[in-house]
């Protein structure tokens, strides 16, 4: 299931070295919305308007996420990235994430969970951080093990980028990224999933 995502490559092979966790955090942060709207285009012809939303962890640990969204015809999420910080599963709103489009999500997603591109427990949110995702993929295997390992590891750069073969905000395919960063070696974990 392993597959060489080209944009996640490109983006570390351009980082700086050696570089502290800030500074190769930074990069990445700069470097990937230019790849990512350029690989986007590509696969969903002429894009509407792209607009990134920054969501800064209130403990002040660093962490972050980006969300790169698609506000024209389609209104989907072209990609999630940032930093991971700890965040307890039992403070998950399950009332507010079972409303989400409910009463129409079992009829309109079969099969689907109410997927997050950023985990619950990596520092993720809820609404445009939902999608509907294949509950095999969501519940086990090698997407599980990126999430549990960048939950388990505060501090760890992820990016996810939803695959798009038709238009609708469902992706067809998911590529997932995890950059390990200083005091670690850098490394560069990534795979793509069927949605």
């Amino acid at each position: 299931m392993e597959a060489r995502v080209t944009i996640f490559d490109d983006a570390a092979s351009s980082a700086p070295n050696p570089a502290g966790h800030a500074a190769l955090a930074d990069h990445l942060d700069r470097t990937l919305p230019a790849l990512l709207t350029q690989e986007y285009g590509a696969m969903a012809g002429t894009p509407g308007e792209l607009l990134t939303m920054r969501f800064d962890a209130p403990d002040g640990s660093g962490a972050f996420i980006r969300t790169l969204f698609d506000h024209g015809a389609e209104d989907r999420v072209v990609a999630v990235w940032g930093v991971s910080r700890a965040e307890p599963a039992g403070t998950r709103d399950t009332s507010r994430m079972a409303g989400f489009l409910g009463g129409v999500w079992s009829d309109t997603y079969p099969g689907d969970d109410r997927g997050h591109f950023f985990a619950h427990t990596m520092g993720g949110g809820m609404d445009i951080n939902l999608f509907p995702q294949d509950a095999h993929v969501n519940r086990g295997g090698l997407w599980r093990r990126m999430e549990r390992y960048a939950a388990a590891n505060p501090g760890t750069f992820c990016c996810i980028r939803p695959v798009y073969g038709a238009a609708g905000w469902r992706p067809t395919e998911l590529d997932y990224a995890v950059f390990s960063l200083p005091p670690e070696p850098f490394g560069l974990w990534q795979a793509r999933f069927p949605n």
